[in-house]
């Protein structure tokens, strides 16, 4: 399990490094998605994550932390349930409307979560 989430890891901080990259491409990604889909995949992979993340927490370095993560993980998906389809689409276009400076700064904490998950599951 400690390879799934090294893997993981790895595809979060390419994720990160294409939108400090190229923040155009990165925001495409969110613009090309239908509003039914940014609302499913937000809860879904929220949800995946959290569960996963708290099962194999033990097999992982520091595992209350990562315990932490996924219950954090779990209630965002929680919260995005609550705040419903609408007000979401309306926080990621306005996300996506931002500068590219703060797209990058948001991205970079995209990579760093990315090579956090590396890191523990190596």
């Amino acid at each position: 399990m400690r390879f799934v989430v090294a893997a993981l890891g790895v595809l979060v901080v390419l994720l990160g490094l294409l939108g400090l990259a190229a923040p155009g491409r990165f925001r495409a990604l969110f613009a090309g998605m239908t509003s039914q889909t940014r609302f499913l995949a937000a809860i879904y992979l929220r949800v995946g994550l959290g569960v996963f993340l708290w099962i194999v927490a033990d097999e992982l370095r520091f595992p209350y932390v990562m315990r932490i993560i996924a219950a954090i993980s779990l209630f965002a998906a929680v919260a995005i349930l609550i705040m419903g389809r609408e007000h979401l689409n309306q926080l990621v276009d306005w996300w996506l409307a931002r500068s590219d400076g703060l797209m990058r700064v948001s991205t970079l904490f995209v990579a760093l979560f990315g090579g956090f998950l590396v890191y523990v599951a190596t």
